[in-house]
């Protein structure tokens, strides 16, 4: 038997940001990548969507191609600090692998990566926060699986090997499923 599970809600088509505005919360972050979702103005729509659903938004930005787990450390580090009950990423497979996994640090501060990368061995999620993703692209399908793809960039797959190597973390689990999502 096979099992295939999407996220909770899919919002499409034209006007389905404005979806946004209707979420419940007091406070959210924003994970972007680097620039194009900021330059063609997607992400003040989506920061004043939010704004006019109450809540308070603070912005990550910067998520570079294939993400690093210091990136990931960082956007975790922002949302504890912050405590948003909402996490909206926008733009690539990037942002929004790298949000789904500073989702899971931020629920779980204590949690080591190596803890996380076995499949479907996660701890609950959506008891701090729900998820949001809205994708600029169709080519990952990020914003609909339960899969994340973080970059170690530190360690080698082999020490006998002389080119350094990166290792990926694919962090899988049904938990790391979006609540929404919102391609417009």
């Amino acid at each position: 038997m096979a099992r295939f599970t999407l996220p909770r809600d899919l919002y499409h088509g034209e006007g389905s940001l404005a979806e946004l505005k209707n979420l419940k919360g007091k406070k959210a972050v924003v994970v972007v990548g680097g620039g194009s979702m900021k330059r063609f103005g997607f992400l003040q729509k989506v920061e004043d969507y939010l704004k006019e659903a109450g809540m308070e938004v603070a912005l990550f930005e910067g998520v570079e191609p294939d993400p690093s787990v210091e990136t990931v450390m960082k956007g975790a580090k922002l949302m504890q600090e912050f405590g948003p009950d909402w996490i909206v990423a926008i733009g690539g497979g990037s942002p929004i692998d790298a949000a789904k996994a500073m989702w899971a640090f931020y629920e779980y501060p204590d949690t080591k990566f190596e803890d996380l990368i076995t499949p479907f061995n996660f701890p609950t999620l959506r008891t701090k926060a729900k998820f949001c993703a809205i994708p600029s692209t169709s080519g990952t399908a990020t914003e609909v699986t339960a899969f994340s793809v973080i970059t170690d960039y530190h360690k080698l797959l082999s020490r006998k090997r002389r080119r350094e190597k990166n290792r990926d973390f694919r962090m899988i689990s049904w938990y790391l499923r979006q609540r929404i999502t919102m391609p417009e």
